[in-house]
């Protein structure tokens, strides 16, 4: 249990580093139009996102356990993970994060839109999008842990991958008046060290699945 969990927590707190995604809940938060609930259709569609892929993870790594045939399989996708976290950790250091402007006039409550930004910003944001996978996967393929700790581990991983909208919503429903300067401050340091930071996680675990993988060709 606890080496499971020393595999996933770095990556589920690595995919909380999404500073565009943060960026645009402070932005959503600080308007002047349908606030929270703009925020909660955008919570909603990357939820969707989060939940879609914590159950493709955790049903491939329940699936490849077991006999020589699936520890094949898992070696494999050990592999291809492995190799792909090491990509993008590369090309997280010189990807830019997008930038979000603020409408200048009322343009209407715009529920479903803002809930389909949610569902396409977090399936393009492949950096949070792999961690929460790989997190998923490892806590499907991990043995001696009952289904229903699994289900709750898979449940905290969820909760760190929409934690970039949930965290400013949350501390805006406590004191709107305090949030925006926070936030803005916390989403600056954000992205002055987010990249660093899944650089470093995405090499070492990239570097750790992929030798994991060939290790059973050896």
């Amino acid at each position: 249990m606890l080496g499971l969990l020393a595999k996933i927590i770095p990556l589920d707190l690595a995919s909380t580093l999404s500073p565009g995604i943060f960026a645009l809940a402070v932005i959503l938060l600080g308007g002047k139009w349908y606030a929270k609930t703009r925020t909660l259709a955008l919570f909603i569609g990357i939820a969707l996102v989060g939940i879609g892929i914590s159950i493709v993870g955790f049903t491939l790594g329940k699936n490849i356990t077991g006999d020589v045939q699936k520890a094949l399989s898992s070696a494999i996708v050990d592999m291809i993970l492995g190799a792909v976290f090491i990509y993008f950790g590369i090309k997280s250091m010189f990807g830019k994060e997008r930038e979000y402007k603020p409408p200048t006039s009322d343009p209407g409550l715009q529920l479903f839109k803002w809930l389909l930004v949610g569902f396409v910003i977090a399936i393009t944001n492949l950096d949070a999008l792999f961690l929460n996978f790989a997190a998923a996967k490892e806590i499907g393929e991990a043995h001696g842990v009952n289904d229903l700790t699994k289900i709750i581990l898979v449940i905290v991983n969820l909760f760190f991958f929409t934690l970039p909208v949930t965290l400013p919503l949350f501390y805006y429903l406590i004191s709107p008046k305090t949030a925006k300067i926070i936030l803005e401050k916390i989403n600056h340091l954000v992205l002055k060290y987010s990249k660093v930071i899944i650089f470093v996680l995405f090499v070492v675990f990239g570097a750790f699945m992929f030798y994991r993988g060939i290790d059973y060709f050896i």
